[in-house]
């Protein structure tokens, strides 16, 4: 008797101590879900596991494991029922899309970027003769003046281009351009294709200038000068980081263009003063372009992370029925013909979708306001008492793409990421603006030049050529550095440091200078 009592209660302390190793890995998951901050929907569902296995009767109890395993199976025939997709499309954020929109809106016969757009329809960039990136040869057209006679494959391409050059001149005489504003990653990829063409066209522009100034064609040369300029002005007036920093790239090509002629070529009164003018007239709004650029960013992220929902044309939204299809606009064309998944993966998929609906939000909109919150911050640096000499916060890429248990606390981490980038834009700002000093200081120096017949002594002689604030340099809000040399002069900023390095630019020896020229 004593042995049967004793094999009856070995299942009994088997299931006591199984029942209380479960409710212990409960609590444990439960304390682990609200230090990681996990969604609300899992502490939830742990918290009534809890409960069902401690405050239920035995007989409820039996009940209760009955529902899971019917929500389970229903769960399960739901995965392999027949996706209904006739009608649904990715969810994005229109109105605040519409709201950015109507801000940027002109008439189209005041937009330049409706020529570019006609241009970027027959662009070939696989035609050209001349590569920037090739042998130094090759580059020669570009850097100094040259005649048809010397370079006849490449003269004749730019005559038969004619076309297409006047109508960059045109759209650069134009001073607005709205570009689309692309808050998908297929957008993004179509828009660096534009920024490449666009920096391609100014390549084409300078290098016929250097063809004019070649064969006395001055007037002509000066156009397309200062249609590269114009260009950049353009990349100036769209929402995005990148537009703005191409913008930065195509300027800086062109006043390297405009500092060759003013230090070494046939630069006249009219030359000087219609340069003077256009470098004039160039603006580096930080307090308005950066807001623009926040609300074009918050936007991107919020329809990167909008990806994982559908509505439908009643305005009824859901998450997605199958991520891997959602994503596949944004593969590369030749990859969105292929079946990317089979049946099964398919499926798993799908399956997937319900671990999605424990971690994202019912509602996409609660995405776009933890989106705001995050970027609140950065308003910070439009104050004109920010510290910019501090360093921002630095990330790995493992870092970029990582993802815990809260989406609240990954789109913060995501946005974060963005710190360095923002320093760089005003860094960049601060370069070109310095750059564009220099430059009008060397007008005001050939001027000296054009008139006395040699270039001035120091920098105290040209002061009264030019307004007092373009000798001060924006990097340390200190002076340039001029020195005379035997032949011509060397002009260089003292870069962030403020500390004169010789002119050198040296990491690892603390120097920072930005040259001018040459």
């Amino acid at each position: 008797m004593a042995e049967e009592k004793n094999q009856k209660k070995k299942p009994g302390i088997f299931l006591r101590i199984l029942k209380w190793f479960g409710l212990g890995v409960l609590i444990l998951l439960l304390i682990a879900g609200l230090f990681f901050r996990a969604p609300l929907k899992v502490n939830g569902l742990l918290l009534i596991f809890l409960l069902a296995c401690t405050a239920l009767p035995k007989k409820a109890i039996k009940w209760f494991w009955l529902c899971v395993g019917v929500v389970v199976i229903a769960l399960i025939i739901w995965v392999f029922l027949p996706d209904e997709t006739q009608g649904w499309r990715p969810y994005t954020f229109d109105e605040e899309l519409a709201a950015l929109e109507a801000k940027r809106a002109i008439p189209d016969e005041e937009n330049a970027a409706r020529i570019y757009n006609e241009l970027l329809g027959d662009y070939n960039p696989n035609v050209c003769p001349v590569d920037p990136n090739a042998d130094v040869q090759l580059l020669l057209p570009v850097r100094e003046p040259w005649k048809s006679n010397e370079h006849p494959r490449l003269a004749q391409w730019f005559k038969d281009k004619q076309g297409e050059i006047t109508q960059l001149l045109e759209a650069s005489e134009i001073d607005k351009c709205r570009f689309p504003i692309e808050t998908d990653i297929t957008g993004y990829t179509q828009q660096q294709v534009r920024l490449a063409r666009m920096r391609r066209w100014a390549y084409w522009l300078v290098t016929m200038a250097n063809n004019d100034r070649g064969e006395g064609r001055t007037d002509e040369a000066l156009k397309k000068e200062i249609a590269v300029l114009r260009i950049a002005q353009h990349q100036y007036q769209q929402p995005t980081i990148i537009n703005l920093l191409v913008g930065v790239a195509i300027e800086s090509f062109g006043i390297q263009q405009v500092k060759r002629v003013v230090a070494t070529g046939d630069a006249g009164e009219q030359y000087l003063k219609t340069i003077e003018q256009t470098l004039s007239e160039i603006e580096y709004d930080w307090a308005g372009d950066f807001p623009r650029v926040l609300d074009y960013e918050k936007l991107l992220v919020m329809n990167i992370w909008a990806i994982c929902y559908e509505v439908n044309k009643d305005g009824r939204v859901r998450l997605t029925r199958n991520l891997m299809e959602a994503i596949t606009p944004v593969l590369p064309e030749d990859m969105q013909d292929k079946p990317m998944i089979t049946y099964a993966q398919r499926k798993l998929a799908k399956a997937f979708m319900i671990l999605l609906w424990f971690y994202m939000p019912s509602n996409p909109k609660e995405i776009g306001k933890a989106v705001d919150t995050a970027y609140e911050k950065y308003n910070e640096m439009l104050k004109p008492d920010y510290d910019w000499s501090k360093e921002p916060g630095k990330y790995s890429i493992d870092e970029l793409v990582s993802f815990g248990l809260d989406w609240r606390r990954d789109i913060e981490h995501s946005v974060h990421t963005l710190e360095e980038t923002l320093h760089n834009m005003h860094y960049a700002y601060l370069l070109v603006t310095s750059d564009k000093r220099g430059s009008r200081i060397m007008v005001a120096l050939r001027r000296y030049k054009n008139k006395t017949g040699h270039w001035p002594e120091s920098l105290d002689e040209v002061r009264d050529l030019a307004p007092e604030e373009i000798f001060i340099d924006p990097l340390n809000n200190g002076s340039f550095v001029y020195k005379l040399s035997d032949e011509n002069f060397t002009l260089y900023s003292k870069g962030k440091n403020g500390v004169d390095g010789g002119g050198t630019c040296d990491d690892e020896a603390g120097a920072d200078d930005r040259p001018i020229w040459p």
